[in-house]
């Protein structure tokens, strides 16, 4: 049964976090280990919940039971639950009434938390139109419960899929697209809950809430949260959540402390390539605190048992654990360079990076050079203006050392791996935690006018941040609420949407139809068996090897294409073979329409016509044209 509508995706994503909170509160039980807070327990004990539900997703794939699967799964956390709900109770209403001692400024700021998860969650309802989601992300995902799980060679993203795409395949498994953007909502509540614990070691309740809104009201932040459909906001809540295990004190448990932070670290690895910087970073700062060979190789132990599956998968497929970006140097003979080289752009790692930059982006204040500014590399200044009093409230003590350590080090081979900003969201509640206790610190020593410009400033930033949330979720929460409809919501605001329509409708009009080779980016919405064509995007075409119309008939012969969809041209790298078999008459003119679709980035909303030309694959004579518009 699908899951559709709020009305039932709301109480199954609550009936989920409550399943994952018990599920992790088992594990952490058993490790016979607490926490100060509450919401630090309930912080780490659902993040490792969801490390173990996602391992356990990603074993079932190979059953290729995937659908029956997914809703086993949900079965997981309901023997654990019978032992933990108890306990749990009697944590929470200790929780509810903590908060009958807050301040009235403490209670605006907890009901300001509230609004502004409640709105991103209800935003992240909205149909997908995430670039990278539409193109890899839900793609590859919804292609596994399609085709089974098989390496798909033909879109080189889907092998950068890890961890976290395990809840977009839980969610779109149990029937519901909305409920697998309530996962990476989820993601996100927890990276701000991260933010608050963390920021609570050290100030006041009042400084640890205002600093998790800031956190919120960033724009990368919500955007990732509400939009993007990109799973990457995981990274941040597992790296919080593993700060904290760190830097709990020493003691008779450090032994299973370091099985719980490498556990996180490894889920952080997992999640993405530039993830197992972070997860060294961590390791480091675990080695230079315990001091200790036997509890790091606890720590490296958990961190394979939770973070390999991903590596794992593509060395069983292909012998490359970080395909594609050893193949060069693995199996030379293999290389797509036309592939590789736009993966290698995409992520970064193909830039060159000045020692210059580098302060800066460990700050949060570089983006891409002739890129328009845009919510996917925005934090804003707060990291960069307060930094100062971050440096002299420094102490030499655990927790400081814990995350100047991952902050620094992370960062540093971020910067030297990729230089993309946006890959830094897992390191921002750690840098926000460092300020909060900076600006605290201020106050405590009587730097008025200091501490005044520091608290208008973060003010400022979340004022223009509450205005940007609003501005940005309005046409979702318009579409959620009915008073758009979806298909015009769509139509609107997803790139490459009627060209895929045009597609579905034409090509699902004729029986008995073959796949189609198309060269869209924007993948998710189409609902025909197909190849993506394009050298940058598939692994599977290289012009070095399809260099004639010869190879072509051969590779459409081989892949049982039916149809070629030129919209509006072909890439330039296999266009003359490509048109040497129209003028033969082996592609064949079948349909012929024109579109208007957005061009370039969506924020900027221009749109050009965009010609959609479907060619049939005949062995002689080519067939009638059959529409045209």
């Amino acid at each position: 049964m699908a899951l559709n509508g709020v009305g039932l995706v709301l109480p199954a994503f609550f009936l989920f976090l409550l399943g994952q909170l018990c599920l992790g509160s088992w594990v952490v039980r058993r490790l016979q280990l607490k926490f100060r807070t509450f919401p630090e327990h309930f912080l780490i004990s659902t993040t490792i919940g969801i490390l173990v539900t996602g391992i356990a997703v990603f074993l079932l794939q190979w059953t290729q039971h995937i659908r029956t699967g997914c809703f086993v799964v949900l079965l997981l956390p309901c023997l654990p639950a019978v032992f933990e709900l108890p306990d749990l109770w009697q944590r929470m209403k200790s929780c509810l009434r903590e908060t009958l001692s807050f301040s009235r400024l403490e209670r605006f700021l907890l009901l300001l938390i509230c609004g502004i998860l409640l709105l991103d969650l209800v935003a992240s309802f909205a149909p997908l139109t995430g670039s990278d989601a539409l193109h890899y992300h839900f793609t590859t995902e919804q292609l596994i419960l399609e085709q089974g799980f098989r390496p798909i060679f033909f879109l080189t993203h889907s092998f950068l899929c890890g961890q976290g795409h395990l809840l977009i395949l839980l969610g779109l498994g149990l029937g519901s697209e909305a409920l697998a953007m309530s996962f990476i909502f989820l993601g996100g509540a927890l990276a701000a809950l991260a933010t608050a614990c963390l920021a609570a070691r050290w100030v006041p309740r009042y400084y640890a809430l205002s600093f998790a809104i800031l956190f919120l009201l960033t724009p990368l932040v919500f955007w990732q949260i509400c939009s993007s459909g990109s799973p990457d906001i995981w990274m941040a809540a597992f790296t919080g959540a593993a700060v904290l295990v760190i830097s709990q004190a020493q003691g008779d448990s450090d032994a299973r402390r370091a099985l719980l932070a490498g556990f996180l670290a490894g889920g952080v690895a997992g999640t993405k390539y530039t993830g197992c910087l972070i997860a060294a970073a961590l390791a480091l700062a675990f080695l230079v605190e315990y001091r200790s060979r036997l509890k790091g190789l606890f720590f490296f132990l958990a961190a394979i048992c939770s973070g390999i599956w991903p590596f794992l998968r593509n060395l069983i497929w292909t012998g490359d654990p970080f395909f594609p970006m050893l193949v060069s140097r693995l199996f030379p003979e293999r290389v797509n360079p036309y592939a590789l080289g736009n993966l290698l752009a995409d992520t970064g790692a193909a830039s060159t990076h000045s020692l210059f930059q580098a302060i800066p982006f460990l700050l949060f204040s570089v983006k891409r050079k002739a890129a328009l500014p845009g919510f996917w590399e925005f934090y804003g200044p707060i990291v960069l203006a307060l930094l100062p009093l971050a440096i002299v409230a420094f102490r030499n003590t655990r927790e400081w050392r814990v995350r100047a350590i991952v902050w620094l080090c992370a960062g540093l081979g971020i910067f030297m791996a990729s230089g993309l900003a946006r890959f830094l969201l897992p390191l921002l509640p750690i840098a926000f935690s460092c300020i909060a206790a900076g600006v605290h610190y201020a106050g405590k020593k009587g730097w008025r006018s200091v501490f005044r410009l520091a608290t208008l400033s973060i003010s400022f930033a979340c004022l223009l941040g509450a205005g940007g949330l609003v501005v940005y979720t309005a046409p979702k929460v318009l579409a959620i609420v009915g008073a758009e409809e979806r298909q015009h919501y769509l139509e609107e605001n997803a790139s490459e949407y009627h060209v895929s329509q045009v597609i579905n409708k034409v090509v699902n009009s004729t029986p008995g139809h073959g796949k189609s080779l198309v060269f869209l980016r924007h993948l998710y919405y189409l609902r025909v068996p197909y190849i993506v064509g394009d050298p940058a995007e598939s692994w599977e075409i290289n012009p070095d090897i399809l260099k004639t119309a010869s190879d072509w008939r051969r590779f459409l012969h081989d892949e049982e294409i039916a149809y070629v969809v030129r919209a509006p041209s072909y890439p330039d790298s296999i266009a003359a073979p490509l048109e040497q078999l129209e003028k033969e008459g082996k592609l064949a003119p079948y349909f012929k329409t024109e579109v208007q679709e957005l061009h370039g980035m969506r924020i900027a909303n221009k749109r050009e016509p965009v010609q959609v030309v479907i060619l049939r694959v005949v062995p002689d004579v080519a067939a009638p044209l059959q529409g045209e518009k």
